[in-house]
């Protein structure tokens, strides 16, 4: 994996020099943003929202959480938009049983993009890749609930967690979490697969890579996990289908102000 570029983008206008994909690489943008933002941005994203995105807003009853919903689908659709050269308001989404949501056919917008999105509390990031399908996950660490990692992750990766010191564990959990939420979120099966039917690498100062899927380490071939930089006390991972062996990642890293 090669990064790109890190920037910071203003809200207010698109990316610049944007990346193409070349033969036997994959270029990746991943969009860094906060979902708590002032009351006149809230009011400009919520513009961009279909009926059903702001009928879904008005539903929650917390305040903050309906707040965070519109920035998070606003952005989305903010950020495609840019990309696409597209009206964002007048976007549409198909959802896969899943969940995983993806541009709808009827879309007069050329090129295609694959892309997904995640979000902890106020934090959320959107990956964006034209030439394979994509999963991303950023994850805040901090203290979970003893037997966690006995309930959901492979016997390998479990093993490996005990294996490290005390202080070394809680980030680890997080980094195999990440990794293997980007996976099932890039195959679109979500954690209906199971989140202990593959195994991931774990080990700090280790590459991030899926070792094996249903115990087969050719199948886990055809995938690319990165680590990014999230943020502070932020866990992130990026996963592409490349479906070949050893073609390059390419990460470019960006934020909204």
């Amino acid at each position: 994996m090669r990064q790109v570029r890190d920037e910071n983008v203003p809200g207010s206008s698109g990316p610049s020099g944007r990346e193409r994909c070349e033969f036997m690489i994959h270029n990746v943008e991943i969009w860094r943003y906060s979902l708590d933002v002032v009351d006149k941005e809230l009011q400009q994203l919520r513009t961009l929202l279909s009926d059903e995105e702001a009928e879904r807003a008005d539903r929650f009853v917390r305040i903050c959480h309906r707040n965070r919903f519109i920035a998070a689908r606003g952005s989305l659709r903010q950020v495609l938009g840019w990309q696409m050269g597209y009206d964002p308001a007048a976007l549409a989404f198909d959802i896969s049983p899943s969940g995983k949501p993806s541009l709808r056919a009827q879309n007069d917008v050329g090129e295609h993009v694959h892309f997904n999105v995640t979000h902890t509390g106020g934090d959320a990031a959107i990956a964006l890749c034209r030439s394979a399908e994509v999963g991303i996950d950023i994850e805040r660490v901090r203290s979970v609930r003893d037997g966690l990692a006995q309930r959901y992750f492979s016997i390998e990766e479990v093993a490996a967690l005990e294996a490290l010191s005390e202080p070394e564990q809680l980030e680890a959990f997080f980094r195999c979490w990440t990794r293997k939420e980007a996976f099932v979120k890039a195959t679109g099966e979500g954690i209906k697969r199971g989140l202990d039917s593959f195994v991931v690498s774990v080990q700090p100062g280790t590459a991030a890579r899926i070792i094996s899927i249903d115990g087969n380490v050719e199948a886990a071939k055809a995938y690319s996990l990165v680590e990014f930089d999230a943020g502070t006390e932020l866990c992130g991972a990026v996963c592409v289908h490349t479906g070949v062996l050893d073609r390059e990642v390419n990460l470019t890293l960006l934020h909204r102000d």
